[in-house]
């Protein structure tokens, strides 16, 4: 059984996809919000494998930017998704 909205054209349904389904930006965005958590994770798995317990200056410096790059790449794709899919709905 389905609702009918007389209000709405049946165009206006795919505005209510996933959002991280709807267009090839957001979908980098989610890869990219991944990764920078991954990256969080191969971080804490330096501080296992390193024999004081915790990771050099070194590492903690290399991790942090990569997961900052990261969640940058994926704040900018949301952006651009979001504009786009702005202007492919006017």
């Amino acid at each position: 059984m389905t609702r009918e909205f007389p209000d709405r054209s049946p165009s206006d349904s795919r505005i209510f996809l996933g959002r991280f389904r709807s267009n090839t930006s957001k979908k980098l965005s989610l890869v990219a919000g991944l990764a920078a958590i991954m990256t969080l994770i191969v971080g804490a798995g330096f501080a296992e494998m390193s024999s004081s317990g915790a990771p050099t200056t070194s590492e903690t410096v290399a991790v942090r930017w990569i997961a900052l790059a990261f969640l940058a790449v994926a704040a900018a794709a949301y952006l651009v998704g979001s504009r786009l899919e702005r202007e492919n709905r006017k």
